[in-house]
């Protein structure tokens, strides 16, 4: 299964403080950040898969935990033979840590009463934060139908908020040859870290649009310094607000269908999932 660890400071506690230094040298670090290896190539194929759309964002955020149990499902059913599915959500506030991910770059006790949710997730990656004012997507592919090769995968899910990106106005975005996700002005806006089982892909990205800030003060976000390489939100680089459901998602869904090369088909979300 793909590995990804995005970790790319050290975070260095001094008494109350907290202190933060570059890795000079990545191949001296014992948790080198993974290199964003591999291009996006078309697929350019004649056949255009059917897969199921699950679109949650018209109601209220759904808790992870629930778009968890969801996503085991459709992997599940996929791997059994039915269609591929794609999830859109947006989540309440959470932060969640890569399978492989220590709790160095969680600025918060945890355990303590009143504390943020935090929850262990199965992707690769480091810490993040999933919330209102960010479009969170979960692809569950079979890759035996595109192309089996986990870089180009995370390549192929990057060049959909690429293009997304460009169709709200934000034509700067594109990627950093260091790390993975989608960046604009410097900034990250898109976050990306999955899983796969017998190459059924789950977990994916989430792109920031209209997210609070001041929520990743909580995390070192992605293990990245938040100085040097911070995270951004399309609202605030284009100075004007993201209308989701009317601009954002239909973005979002052209994207996928052109680089995916498959067709969406809209699904009605099982029972108890919103």
């Amino acid at each position: 299964m793909l590995r990804m660890v995005l970790c790319a400071t050290l975070l260095v506690r001094r008494g109350a403080g907290v202190a933060m230094r570059t890795v000079a040298s990545q191949a001296k670090r014992k948790n080198a950040p993974a290199q964003a290896q591999g291009v996006f190539e078309a697929l350019d194929r004649e056949a255009r898969p059917t897969v199921r759309l699950l679109d949650l964002t018209e109601g209220a955020p759904v808790p992870y935990a629930r778009c968890t149990d969801l996503q085991t499902r459709l992997v599940d059913e996929c791997i059994g033979g039915a269609r591929d599915a794609l999830v859109l959500v947006e989540h309440p506030h959470v932060y969640t840590l890569g399978r492989g991910a220590t709790h160095e770059h969680v600025l918060f006790d945890a355990e303590a009463p009143g504390a943020p949710e935090l929850h262990r997730a199965e992707r690769g990656g480091d810490v993040t934060y999933h919330g209102p004012g960010q479009l969170v997507a979960y692809p569950i592919l079979n890759l035996h139908n595109y192309k089996r090769d986990s870089h180009w995968y995370l390549r192929a899910l990057e060049e959909v908020v690429v293009r997304a990106c460009a169709k709200v106005g934000a034509s700067g975005a594109g990627r950093a040859p260091k790390h993975t996700g989608v960046w604009l002005a410097g900034h990250k806006v898109a976050a990306a870290g999955v899983a796969m089982r017998k190459w059924v892909t789950y977990h994916g990205i989430s792109l920031n649009y209209a997210v609070e800030m001041e929520r990743y003060q909580a995390i070192v976000p992605c293990g990245l310094d938040p100085v040097i390489e911070p995270v951004g939100s399309l609202d605030r680089h284009l100075g004007r607000p993201i209308d989701l459901r009317g601009e954002l998602v239909p973005a979002v869904l052209e994207a996928f269908a052109d680089v995916f090369e498959c067709e969406l088909q809209r699904r009605e979300p099982p029972e108890g999932v919103v």
